[in-house]
């Protein structure tokens, strides 16, 4: 038979319970890893969907492949760096990338396309239209990198 073991007390499970709720598990150091990894992939995706119309041809497929390699980059380094995931800090991270990918989708490209038919796009219409589009991402990013918890 198991021997009996002995229940703490009270006031040391109330000494124990204060102990683990005073140490963290994400540092301010895992924080700024994916805040900066969610504005990276943010960017990444703004600037690929408003920077569609001002490239053409080899130029559009290799912008494309950089755009990518960054984001896949920014998410593999992300991963490897951080040693723990911040609380909330993926819901956050999941909500802006994916607003910033339908606003890019649903806002950006639509109004660059049709500017596009009358006169080409111009490089501050990309840069206003990718920082539009990131702003969701942005916005994430600055949640993770601010929260405390």
């Amino acid at each position: 038979m198991d021997a009996p073991q002995a229940q703490p007390s009270p006031q040391q499970a109330r000494e124990q319970l204060a102990v683990a709720q005073s140490r963290s598990l994400s540092s301010g150091r895992d924080r700024r890893i994916h805040a900066i990894g969610t504005a990276v992939f943010g960017l990444a995706v703004g600037f690929l969907a408003a920077s569609r119309n001002i490239t053409d041809g080899s130029s559009w497929i290799w912008a494309t492949l950089a755009y990518f390699a960054l984001a896949v980059g920014s998410g593999i380094w992300v991963e490897r760096a951080a040693r723990t995931v911040p609380r909330r800090a993926r819901l956050w991270s999941r909500v802006g990338v994916v607003t910033s990918l339908v606003l890019a989708l649903v806002v950006v490209l639509p109004w660059l396309n049709l500017s596009a038919q009358t006169a080409p796009n111009t490089w501050s219409m990309v840069l206003v239209g990718g920082l539009g589009a990131a702003t969701p991402s942005l916005v994430a990013a600055a949640v993770i990198a601010a929260r405390r918890s």
